[in-house]
């Protein structure tokens, strides 16, 4: 029911016994809330009538309460409320704070310095690394080495022209602590075997031989700080050649083929993530057991210049994307 009438609709009465098709009541329509405004004495259209039923603006509400500035105080107890610890409240402590909360999410890796070897006679070596970290010769210290530029690049003077000795290069970031140090063969005797015993440098952390081809048992094993190998040359490497050098992210021997018949099977000392470069006529199911074997998480088998890479689920050769 609606007002005074009532509305259309169906009555379905059900006797027992008796099939009754529904029954249809229809009453008359009453009148809309517009006519009887009408008929109460008001004149005017529809759109008078809905802006009648509006009413008069309210008064406007109480001022709220005044808000707080941000101070180091005020920071220092939401620190403190989202488990980061401050010392206390002074400005200095509450940045360190925010720094430690953020962690992980400011902090980026730097790259490791990669230079160009030069050539005979050459009074300078192009370095590579990250912006604003700076290169020096070994000893002289982060005042007299050469700033990394935006670019990454930087081109660091050398005391005489380059030639038969080695030199060694030190890695600073921009706190002027040592990150890496880094040697460059010269061209004196140039080595073409690497042995057990060749390498004494036990704090080094890139090995760079570009003519050395045969790599002996154990001639880089224990070197628990290398994290880069760099052997173009080579063509064998021995059973044993790197072990216990635990740190390895990187080795590139792109000439050298790895398949059943050669020595070298023990790289557990891999670190995650690790990158090898070998050359493409390797046997990528070879390099699946060897894989397998040593169960390195997330090593990655590359061929000489990169642009290949193991599928190891499929054991092929596949286009890096």
């Amino acid at each position: 029911m609606k007002g005074d009438y009532i509305m259309a609709e169906e009555l379905n009465i059900n006797i027992k016994g008796l099939n009754l098709p529904p029954i249809k009541l229809e009453g008359a329509a009453g009148k809309s809330a517009y006519e009887l405004w009408i008929e109460s004495g008001n004149s005017g259209t529809r759109e008078d009538f809905l802006n009648s039923l509006k009413g008069q603006d309210g008064r406007n509400g109480d001022d709220g309460l005044p808000g707080k500035d941000a101070t180091a105080d005020g920071a220092y107890e939401m620190l403190l409320g989202l488990n980061v610890y401050c010392e206390n409240a002074t400005p200095n402590e509450v940045l360190k704070g925010l720094i430690r909360g953020l962690g992980d999410v400011i902090k980026k890796p730097f790259k490791p310095l990669e230079f160009d070897r030069p050539q005979k006679g050459q009074t300078y070596i192009n370095v590579y690394g990250t912006p604003h970290f700076k290169v020096a010769l070994l000893g002289k210290g982060a005042a007299f080495g050469v700033s990394i530029g935006d670019d990454g690049n930087g081109r660091l003077d050398l005391d005489s022209p380059f030639s038969g000795s080695d030199i060694e290069l030190e890695y600073f970031n921009m706190l002027g602590n040592i990150v890496g140090t880094y040697r460059v063969s010269g061209y004196g005797d140039v080595k073409t075997e690497l042995s057990a015993g060749d390498i004494t440098d036990t704090l080094i952390e890139e090995i760079n031989y570009p003519e050395v081809i045969i790599v002996k048992n154990n001639a880089l094993a224990n070197l628990i700080n290398v994290k880069r190998l760099i052997l173009p040359k080579v063509r064998n490497v021995g059973e044993n050649a790197f072990n216990r050098s635990w740190n390895l992210e990187l080795i590139k021997m792109p000439r050298y083929v790895f398949n059943s018949n050669s020595p070298l099977k023990d790289l557990t000392v891999l670190a995650p993530g690790a990158n090898i470069y070998l050359s493409e006529e390797s046997d990528p199911n070879e390099i699946w057991r060897w894989y397998d074997n040593q169960r390195s998480a997330g090593m990655t088998f590359y061929n000489g210049d990169g642009t290949k890479k193991v599928d190891l689920n499929t054991r092929t050769w596949v286009p890096v994307q």
